[in-house]
């Protein structure tokens, strides 16, 4: 019998007081306007009158949360260290306290399988989940204080909670996040429930999202499954009524927004079909398997099936059964009477699978088969609650079937199947595809049993028992039973269940998951415990709670204790018999101390006994005496090692059941019993170690008590312990193991059938094994010891018929094997000593000398005893199984290492068990591959089985593999990986090991293996490139708020970091906001790219709309007030046309740089256009002079559009509410805003959100630009996805989309130029022919009477040409269905004219009449179609390097020819050519210059006035000049385009030059020829070229350029238009693209986004779209990249600067970047992106390896995290690198340094662990030190020094180890393992020792070696006395003090010595000297470490001799 292990206390639910205080479900408020029988029906819809609803008040389920020690120990070392590390961020050291952004793996272990398979873990919580009505609390914590439970969450729902479940997260998470965790190794610590009331199901998860789903029948019961959950539904409603149709009753759910599908049953007779049967009932599931067991109530049978994916052919199979059954009932019922009802002919529609769309209704899910026809009103969802569910929850699903929806909308008229379909034109809807199926596997066999005693399961659970065998346990309570049904395979695909169950006899029982028990409540009333089918023991109840918790055993009490344990009972009965409340109150929650009476105290021997007493109740005294509260009548709520027991009057206790063992050794030794003995030896010793270890009474062991009581237990089990006390003991145990096991539980014991008495049951055990004749001196060793001088009185006989007898070589070999591999860490070093004792004994009593002296040497103190506890002879010897195993030498782990390091070959392997020594497997597997490589991987080691172990039956463990091609380091890595060791499991090995494994590690460092795993990287200690490991799962965290966050630096962190935490800022004071849309632009990026001067500053200032201009107009005397005022307004206007177009450079400039909260509203920067007198600072407007009234309008949308461009793709949330919500309330202005706002999000991709309501609501006001921007947003957000909902939405606006006969709409030009180019983006690349076609017919769209398309015609069809070009991208003459529409032929017509040609397409006939407005003659007018003909034919071509299409584009090289083109058109001409020939493009001026007509140059010499006009005059030179400046301009685009991003020098040379030259034109004859406004026209596309290039570079020069040309302002310069501001702006902004975060991508996309964006024809005047659309000025976003390579130091999290190299794709030599960050080179460029920095360790992206984590951390603009070497500064910190000089000069030192100054060693103050080392340890200023103090501090300072200065203070641990190993006072054994290990490595290390220094390992070695040599020579006799005999004497041992012998065994051990070693040796005779001695060694082949340790002793003697005899003489 058992004790529990803490006091019951009594158990009231945590959640039902919080419950109590709940103010429940609120009442919904009835709306007033509803009619009186509206109110009638609800409130009769709400009465219930059927009886058998009732649902239960209250219930609760508890599970464990569990943890173990060593996962949660080193997350707070984790943590420990986070801390640190943030106190380095300053100001957020507070904010990292609250820790919520630790990476997951530290919040939440990985649950792997744990070595140690006994209890290693803590319960240390629970989670309650507790339900009241309509409420559901959801609490975690264990004890009611207040710190003590953590977290209570609460949730209410409208109807009655019907069920209440915890979830498994994989049916939380969905696929996605799976395969996500498959890849990324941190599991994430979601915790969820589900809650189902009468209509929904929801699921609630603690990182607050949530989910609902509308159910749509009524549920009877809910199941968890590993895939997923499934819902029963009620059998009463499983037909359909009139039809008596089944319906399916099993449903599943994979996802909480998946739909419930039902279940397809696969039977034994292979039928396969829905479950329909309503005897069929699911008894028992479990959320992490996918067995179900079901009870069929027809023929009173229990069978089990397999949830499993169905296949197609059963999804057919069923769906053809289905519909053939559905066609057969809907004939029969159309038979009957013609006045059928409503609600029949609802239920034919429904099974004939036609899904009514009526308008009023909404359907929401696919055509579910499930709804009984008769329960709509109930389970129906109404109409309004399903838009609500649609459209107002963003992730609701709703299950609502059209049925329900049909019942609320169609009126009480029959409808038949024909109508509806007439009504609705839609086709019938699909069923519900079924996901899942159940496939039977067993049914249970009720041979024998009466049908009366049939009956269903109430509880079912799985029970994996202490041997490794997995029942299915299931309870038939009405004839107390627990069947257990054996599983073979159990967690894989070949799963069986076995034929027979087994029966125990139980009331109650539940399965203890984690203690691998069943706690069963037997028909008596008595807990037991069984593990199988095996009994362990019964638990008592401590009395000490009896009066007040009655205990549960139900022995008779003694005569001393019944009256003081019954009458308080008695008197209590009144109280208890109060209602339940009150109850609760009587009882103290925590008596812990004791309430004994004295009687009980007078009876505590008695107690002691109680276990030993029958647990069968004479049935005379059972009932009446124990009262009825007395009685336990349930179990309930098993978690880890607790459960309740409930009382029959409710009352209930928690109780806790001991663990196996407390401590670890004993988990390990107990691990290691499992491997040698079989399952029945095993239960064995569980059930005597379990019931000795728990008995009832106290049990708070300390480590050395349960060690003793592990080892008593294990020696009587052996036979070993014979004495008086030990009988008794083993009696006692197996009397009780006797006794507990009652005869009905005995029947099955282990599948023995009949009942059997004790000594029979013993026999059973005992003879399982065959016996075996070998003789007891095949155990013993060669040279056998001398018998024992007398064997003492008390030694113990054997007793032979012990269980474990036979298995005592085996279990003492198992356990040597275990104290070996305990050597291996640290951690166990304290509790080998127990061990060796106990083996030491063994050893001596079985005579096995090699394993005494292997004892003897590590614990000398051991030599003490030598008498023999245990009788054993020769004659038990014969007895025992495997004796072969201790023939061999005793193995040992250090010996092993010693020969692998030495490379010995000829070496017995070392035996390894799995589960035993694998660590040291582990070690020699390591060593002997960074010694020998993975050729020799096995050849230290072989496995030892031992057959019919209890390890068999569990999981074998998976074969490891590592890579063969790659260096041995990685090698070491893979297998460490294999291993699941980290760098703390590493520091717990011996110091020898450890170093030889840290510098293969170190080489790994230094070379580390690319796109490795994180865990590699932690390993080898590369943080930062662990961090890289995580970038591809980056999520868009940066820039959120960094509420208590370790501070992150990123792109956007603003220069001076926040105090608070918050983002970007804590909010700034008023007056430093500028409210000029770039408040949040002075970030540290910008800093860092431009530290030396203010040009960031200075761009703010260029792009400021916000501010009133300064107007400094001097009045001049003579000037009237009105003029002077004129004229200010004069100049306000003027700069007006600067300031409107401002928005487009900051659009540009503030590009992404911000992500709104979703409570945020989006500020809109002022758009100023006022002016302010900088003396008087008085305010000026214009009022006097005249200017359009609609100026504003384009600006204002430029405005809107450039703060919506300030939205980062990456924002989370923007959907439709938020859009929505920052729309404007008031004022038109803000209209035209919002227009521009709604374009830019839909080019940053958020209008895909916007739901189509909104879309609606927005287009229904047909305001023009609101319509422009959401037409171009919505197109530019679907680009390329030929989206059929746009098309829609775009054909609506397009005429020639329309059909012929279509209505007429009023649409405004610019809203169909807007539709026009949003067909281009949409259909992007689709080369879609009637798309196609359409376009080429717009591009020559005449004019139609009536005025249409008579305004801005030109912008049109230019826009329908780059539209045009959109769709064919690239694609030329390939795609075929385009062939025979002729496009290049008919583009070539449109661009230099012909004769008109009839028009096609939807709206011929509107166009046959001529326009009345618009006269054109029979041509083609190329005016208007030229340019976008021109452009769509380079777009189509573009980079296909036609030549004939090229020619068509070749500029005239005659005058004649000149005279046929437009001047303007030769720009467009050559940006079209440039575009075909793309790769002939070059930066140089040769190709530049080559564009022009080398016959035309020579006429651009132009002759001055006073020249003789020449004879050719008729020169046209103005015409040549112009062409020239067009030529050159559309050129120079060509270079932008192409170049754009790449800073190419020679592009910048070039276009720079050409500027100049241009600048200088005005007043030059060249300048009189082109005209002002030609020149004007060309240098803005030339100042666009060069900023494409240089684009995101922010550079110096051509923001001076600009700055000039902006400065141009005023009535003296009338050619200056809007348009060229606006071009001036555009190229401000496109320099410091998005804060100098972007660039330009080179995709043929972006090409074509760019033409479109920049197409060289800027507008004259603020409203001017009569040429180009200003709105697609935007579309150069679309043409964004970010490239942005952005380095961060790992350590402080701050962003830094550092050298960066890329090697080119064909390169073969690195080049070097401008120091980062900085933009890279476009990606497909490059091979490799080096960090080649000498302050930083050096990181490389390598493409096929990495490549994937830049291209994700460029893509989200994310840190490359970096790490500083040591004694480095940062290039801000020292940029000449002086400061850091003599740091570097001491790393890279080659030599040792022997004498270190303090100061020297500051330099590396600010590495981590320095500081507190320094002051702690090595300062000792004012402190006399002795000598032996300095020379220790000497030492430690080498240590230290070695350690900072070489970058490997990780090796520092190891240092000191090795420091302490060798100057020990008194070295152990260990020390000199050590030693002796780094010697054999040093010796024969394969490699240069690259991490440590060799001398200073030396300088330990020869500390070590002295003090050994001093040690020989002051021990020498003790030493002879060993080598010359077989054993130190017991006399001659007592006579040396402990010390000493410590020593003699290490000078024993270093030197390899033996026992007798020299007994063979004569020298008595022939002369004696070195040469003669060093011979007879060699007989002896001793080793030469050896023969010089002998000599040393022999020295020392006769040194010692020599003086005795002179002490002689003198004496």
């Amino acid at each position: 019998m058992i004790a529990v292990a803490e006091p019951p206390l009594e158990f009231i639910p945590r959640g039902r007081q919080a419950a109590e205080e709940h103010p429940g479900p609120t009442e919904p408020p009835l709306p007033k306007y509803l009619p009186a029988e509206h109110l009638l029906l609800q409130r009769l819809q709400n009465v219930n009158i059927s009886a058998a609803t009732e649902e239960p008040q209250e219930f609760w389920s508890i599970r464990e949360i569990y943890d173990d020690y060593e996962a949660s120990y080193e997350r707070a070392q984790r943590r420990q260290q986070l801390i640190e590390q943030t106190k380095k961020c300053g100001p957020n050291a507070a904010a990292a306290m609250q820790l919520t952004s630790l990476p997951q793996q530290l919040l939440e272990p990985i649950k792997q399988r744990r070595e140690e398979p006994m209890c290693d873990y803590i319960v240390n919580n629970e989670e309650e989940l507790y339900v009241n009505k309509h409420t559901v609390i959801w609490t975690q914590g264990l004890n009611d204080d207040d710190d003590g439970v953590q977290r209570r969450m609460c949730f209410t729902c409208d109807t009655p909670v019907k069920f209440a479940c915890f979830l498994n997260r994989r049916f939380v998470r969905g696929r996605l996040a799976q395969l996500r965790a498959a890849v990324q190794p941190e599991d994430d610590s979601l915790t969820a429930i589900c809650v189902v009331d009468q209509d929904a199901l929801r699921v609630y998860c603690d990182d607050g999202d949530d989910f609902l789903a509308n159910l749509d029948f009524p549920v009877s019961h809910l199941w968890q499954t590993e895939h997923g959950l499934l819902l029963e539904k009620d059998s009463s409603n499983a037909l359909v009524s009139h039809l008596s149709i089944p319906m399916p009753r099993l449903f599943s759910m994979s996802h909480p927004l998946h739909e419930a599908c039902p279940v397809v049953l696969k039977t034994s007779t292979s039928s396969t079909g829905y479950m329909t049967e309503p005897e069929y009932s699911v008894v028992f599931t479990a959320e992490d398997s996918d067995l179900v067991l079901l009870y069929d109530a027809k023929f009173f049978k229990h069978f089990a099936a397999r949830l499993r994916k169905v296949t197609p052919e059963e999804v057919n199979y069923v769906s053809q059964q289905q519909q053939q059954e559905l066609l057969n009932q809907t004939l029969q019922g159309h038979r009957g009477t013609p006045g059928t009802s409503s609600v029949h002919s609802f239920s034919s529609t429904k099974l004939t699978g036609a899904t009514p769309k009526l308008s009023t209704a909404s359907f929401l899910g696919r055509n579910t088969p499930v709804t009984p026809a008769n329960n709509f009103s109930k389970y129906g969802l109404s109409q309004s609650q399903s838009f609500s569910g649609v459209l107002g929850q963003s992730n609701r699903a709703s299950l609502g079937t059209p049925l329900s929806q049909l019942q609320n909308s169609i009126s009480q008229q029959s409808v038949s199947v024909k109508d509806m379909r007439k009504m609705t034109h839609v086709k019938p809807a699909k069923p519900i595809e079924p996901e899942m199926c159940l496939e039977h596997i067993w049914t249970e066999n009720t041979y024998g049993t009466q049908r009366e005693f049939c009956e269903m399961a109430t509880r079912a659970f799985i029970h994996t028992d202490l041997v490794g065998q997995t029942y299915l346990c299931y309870l038939l309570p009405r004839s107390c039973r627990l069947q257990l049904v054996l599983i073979y395979g159990y967690d894989t695909s070949e799963l069986q269940l076995s034929t027979m169950a087994s029966t125990l006899p139980a009331k109650d029982a539940v399965g203890l998951q984690r203690l691998h028990m069943i706690a069963v409540l037997d028909p008596g009333g008595n807990l037991i415990l069984y593990t199988g089918t095996v009994l362990i023991s019964k638990v008592h109840i401590t009395p000490q709670l009896t009066t007040t918790a009655p205990s549960v055993h139900s022995a008779t009490p003694t005569p001393g204790s019944a009256p003081a344990a019954h009458t308080p009972l008695q008197a209590m009965l009144p109280s208890q018999l109060k209602p339940a409340s009150s109850s609760f109150v009587e009882v103290r929650r925590s008596s812990l101390l004791p309430t004994k009476a004295a009687a009980d105290l007078n009876a505590f021997d008695e107690e002691l006994e109680l276990h030993m007493l029958s647990p069968i109740q004479p049935q005379a005294m059972s009932y009446t005496q124990r009262q009825a509260h007395n009685i336990c009548k349930a179990l309930r709520d098993p978690a880890g090692n607790r459960l309740t027991l409930v009382y029959a009057t409710g009352r209930m206790l928690r109780i806790a059941l001991p663990l196996l063992n407390d401590t670890r050794l004993i988990t390990r030794c107990v691990a290691a019993l499992r491997q040698v003995l079989n399952p029945t030896q095993f239960l064995h010793f569980i059930i005597r170690w379990y019931s000795a270890r728990n008995p009832p009474g106290s049990r708070d062991y300390s480590i050395e008590q349960e060690w003793q009581l592990f080892r008593s237990t294990l020696l009587a089990l052996m036979g070993c312990m014979g004495t008086a006390t030990a009988n008794d003991l083993s009696a006692e145990v197996d009397e009780s193991y006797a006794r507990c096991a009652t005869p009905p539980m005995q029947t099955h014991h282990m599948g023995c059938g009949a009942a059997q008495d004790e000594p029979q049951k013993r026999r059973k055990y005992n003879d399982c094994e065959n016996y075996t004749d070998d003789d007891w001196e095949f155990m013993l060793l060669q040279t056998a010891l001398s018998a024992c001088p007398t064997d003492p009185p008390h030694a113990y006989s054997v007793d032979v018929t012990a269980p474990l007898f036979r298995m005592l070589p085996a279990i003492f070999y198992g356990l040597h094997m275990l104290y070996e591999d305990l050597k291996m860490d640290a951690v166990f070093h304290s509790s080998l000593l127990y061990l060796a004792s106990f083996l030491h004994q063994l050893a001596i009593d079985m005579q096995l000398d090699s394993y005494i002296f292997h004892y003897h040497l590590d614990f000398p103190e051991l030599t003490h005893k030598t008498t023999k506890l245990t009788m054993l002879g020769n004659e038990h010897g014969a007895l025992m199984l495997y004796q072969e195993l201790l023939r061999m030498p005793a193995p040992s782990v250090h010996v092993q290492l010693e020969h692998v390091l030495l490379g010995r070959e000829e070496v017995p392997p070392l035996s390894y068990l799995e589960c035993i020594n694998e660590r040291s497997r582990n070690m020699v597997q390591l060593v002997s591959l960074v010694m020998h490589g993975h050729t020799k991987l096995k050849h230290w080691w072989q496995l030892l089985e031992i057959f019919g172990a209890v390890q068999s039956n569990f999981k074998k463990r998976p074969k490891r593999s590592i890579s063969v091609d790659v260096p041995r380091c990685h090698q070491v890595l893979e297998l460490l990986l294999c291993m699941q060791l980290t760098r703390r499991d590493i520091e717990r090995l011996p110091a020898a090991v450890h170093l030889v494994l840290a510098e293969s590690l170190e080489q790994a460092r230094l070379m580390p293996p690319m796109g490795s795993s994180m865990a590699a990287y932690e390993l080898i200690l590369r943080p930062e490139l662990a961090a890289h490991a995580q970038l591809p799962f980056l999520e868009t965290t940066f820039g959120q708020p960094h509420c208590g966050r370790v501070y992150k630096e990123d792109s956007l962190s603003p220069r001076i970091a926040p105090c608070s935490g918050e983002w970007p800022m804590a909010e700034p004071e008023a007056e430093q906001l500028r409210h000029d849309g770039m408040d949040n632009m002075d970030t540290k990026l910008l800093r860092l790219r431009f530290p030396d001067d203010m040009r960031v500053e200075e761009v703010r200032r260029l792009l400021n709309s916000a501010d009133p201009v300064a107007i400094e107009v001097q009045q001049s005397p003579g000037t009237s007030d009105h003029e002077f005022i004129e004229e200010q307004e004069k100049q306000l206007f003027a700069l007006c046309a600067r300031t409107m177009t401002l928005p487009l450079g900051r659009g540009m400039f503030t590009l992404r740089t911000l992500l709104p909260r979703p409570s945020d509203n989006m500020p809109m920067p002022k758009l100023c256009l006022v002016g302010r007198e900088p003396v008087k600072g008085t305010t000026i407007e214009m009022q006097q002079i005249e200017f359009p009234a609609n100026m504003h309008m384009w600006p204002s949308f430029h405005n809107g559009v450039a703060t919506g461009l300030k939205i980062s793709p990456q924002a989370l949330e923007i959907d439709s509410t938020w859009i929505v919500y920052n729309k404007p309330k008031t004022q038109a202005n803000n209209a035209l805003e919002h227009a521009g706002f709604l374009m830019a999000l839909g080019l940053n991709g958020h209008l895909k959100s916007l739901s189509f309501m909104s879309v609606y609501k927005y287009l229904v006001k047909c305001d023009e630009m609101t319509s422009v921007g959401l037409l171009l947003g919505i197109s530019a957000a679907h680009r390329g996805s030929m989206d059929t909902k746009t098309t829609k939405l775009l054909s609506v606006h397009l005429e020639a989309l329309l059909p012929a006969t279509a209505m007429e709409l009023d649409i405004p030009q610019s809203t169909q130029v807007a539709a026009l180019m949003g067909i281009g983006l949409l259909y992007q690349g689709s080369a879609k022919r009637h798309i196609a076609e359409v376009l080429l017919q717009e591009i020559g769209r005449p004019p139609g009477p009536e005025m249409e398309n008579s305004v801005e015609r030109e912008s049109y069809a230019m826009t329908a040409g780059l539209a045009l070009g959109l769709v064919t991208l690239g694609q030329g003459e390939s795609p075929a269905g385009l062939r025979d529409l002729q496009l290049p032929d008919t583009l070539h017509y449109y661009m230099v004219g012909g004769i008109k040609r009839p028009i096609g397409g939807s709206q011929k006939e509107k166009y046959r009449l001529a326009s009345f407005q618009v006269r054109e003659g029979d041509s083609v007018n190329i005016d208007v179609t030229a340019p976008g003909a021109t452009l769509a034919l380079g777009l189509m071509f573009f980079d296909s390097g036609n030549t004939a299409i090229a020619e068509w584009m070749q500029p005239p090289d005659s005058r004649y020819l000149l005279d046929m083109v437009r001047p303007d058109f030769l720009l467009l001409r050559t940006i079209a050519r440039g575009l075909i020939l793309w790769q002939q493009v070059q930066p140089d001026n040769d190709w530049f210059q080559a564009q022009f007509p080398q016959t035309l140059r020579t006429h651009l010499r132009l002759p001055t006035r006073e020249d003789e006009p020449p004879e050719d005059s008729d020169v046209d030179y103005e015409a040549i000049t112009q062409a020239y400046c067009n030529i050159l301009a559309g050129a120079a685009f060509c270079i932008g385009l192409k170049y754009a991003g790449t800073e190419n020098p020679v592009a910048f040379t070039t276009l720079r030059a050409v500027i100049k030259e241009f600048l200088g034109f005005p007043g030059t004859p060249m300048g009189e020829c082109a005209g002002r406004t030609t020149i004007e026209s060309c240098l803005m596309v030339l100042l666009i070229s060069i900023s494409l290039v240089f684009a995101g570079s922010g550079n110096c020069e051509i923001l001076r350029i600009i700055r000039y040309l902006r400065s141009r302002v005023g009535p003296q310069y009338p050619h200056i238009t809007y348009g060229s501001h606006m071009a001036i702006h555009m190229s401000l902004g496109l320099l410091f693209l998005g804060a100098g975060r972007f660039t330009i991508a080179k995709t043929p996309e972006s090409i074509a986004a760019l033409v479109c964006a920049f197409f060289p024809k800027f507008p004259i005047h603020s409203n001017d779209n009569r040429y180009h659309l200003q709105a697609l000025r935007h579309l150069y976003v679309l043409a964004v990249e970010p490239r942005l390579f952005l380095p961060r130091d790992i350590d402080t999290h701050q962003l830094c600067l550092c050298n960066i190299s890329v090697l080119e794709v064909g390169s073969t030599e690195l080049r070097r970047l401008p120091i980062a960050p900085c933009i890279l080179p476009e990606l497909s460029t490059l091979q490799q992106v080096i960090v080649d920095d000498e302050n930083y360790w050096p990181v490389c992206f390598e493409r096929s390896r990495n490549w994937h984590q830049l291209e994700k951390a460029l893509e989200l603009s994310a840190p490359i995290d970096i790490k500083k070497r040591t004694g480095r500064l940062s290039h801000l910190e020292d940029p000449d690198r002086l400061k850091s000089m003599l740091a570097q000069t001491l790393t890279m030192e080659q030599s040792i340094c022997w004498q270190v100054d303090v100061n020297d060693l500051q330099q590396f103050a600010s590495e981590r662990l320095v500081k507190p080392f320094l002051s702690r340890f090595l300062n000792t200023k004012g402190i006399e030190l002795s000598y032996t103090e300095l020379s220790k501090r000497h030492q430690l300072m080498l240590l230290f020094y070695n350690a900072v200065v070489k970058d490997r203070m990780h090796l520092l641990p190891v240092y000191l180890t090795l420091y302490d190993h060798v100057t020990k006072q008194v070295a152990n054994n260990n020390d000199i393992w050590q030693v002796k290990l780094i010697e054999a490595y040093l010796g024969k290390s394969p490699s240069e020792h690259t991490l440590f220094s060799v001398e200073l390992i030396q300088m330990m070695q020869e500390i070590a070696k002295l003090q050994l040599e001093q040690w020989t020579r002051e021990l020498c006799i003790p030493l002879r006395e060993f080598v010359t005999q077989k054993r130190l004497e017991p006399g001659y041992v007592t006579s040396i003090c402990a010390q000493d012998l410590q020593r003699v065994f290490c000078v024993v051990n270093y030197f390899n010595l033996l026992p007798d070693m020299l007994s063979s040796v004569d020298l008595s005779s022939g002369p004696i000297n070195y040469l003669r001695i060093i011979i007879e060694f060699n007989k002896l082949q001793l080793g030469p470490q050896t023969i010089y340790g002998v000599l040393k002793i022999f020295q020392a003697l006769s040194i010692e001799s020599v003086e005795e005899q002179q002490d002689e003489v003198a004496f």
